[in-house]
């Protein structure tokens, strides 16, 4: 399986060989920096392809001019014969990754919010969310955005 969405696109343009290689440079981008490249259209002159880059661990993000600029490192050469239009699209981390214990506890007193009333307000325990509050239970994602839009202005 291909790691470029759409390369049966190129089929009619590059040989296999050249897919495969065009296809193993791909696979560096996504492994090192997980960016994905999808053939969105393919005509007589024109390539577009969409590149994004998706969460790393590194948290290390390209910003879209340089998503643009390694697309066309990775597809000018082997498709030298056509434009190559890049739609970029670079990662952008949620709103919510704010929400830390520490966020919590300067949200909430800023807002002079207890825990009994943000319990009574959200219909989720106590217990629940005095762990959250003090760090001892890991809050997923959707208790993240439940306390962001909570205490946000």
């Amino acid at each position: 399986m291909s790691v470029i969405f759409g390369i049966d696109h190129l089929n009619d343009y590059l040989t296999a060989v050249q897919l495969e290689k065009l296809d193993l440079a791909a696979g560096t981008y996504k492994t090192q920096s997980n960016i994905e490249f999808l053939i969105l259209q393919v005509t007589d002159d024109i390539i577009v392809i969409e590149a994004t880059q998706l969460e790393t661990r590194s948290g290390k993000y390209a910003n879209e001019a340089s998503l643009v600029k390694k697309t066309h490192e990775l597809f000018d050469k082997p498709l030298s014969g056509f434009i190559i239009e890049v739609k970029a699209f670079p990662f952008l981390p949620s709103p919510t990754s704010i929400v830390t214990p520490q966020w919590l506890e300067t949200k909430m007193k800023e807002k002079d919010v207890r825990i009994k009333q943000i319990a009574f307000d959200t219909g989720v325990d106590r217990d629940s969310i005095a762990g959250w509050v003090a760090g001892k239970r890991t809050m997923s994602q959707i208790v993240k955005a439940m306390f962001f839009f909570y205490l946000m202005e």
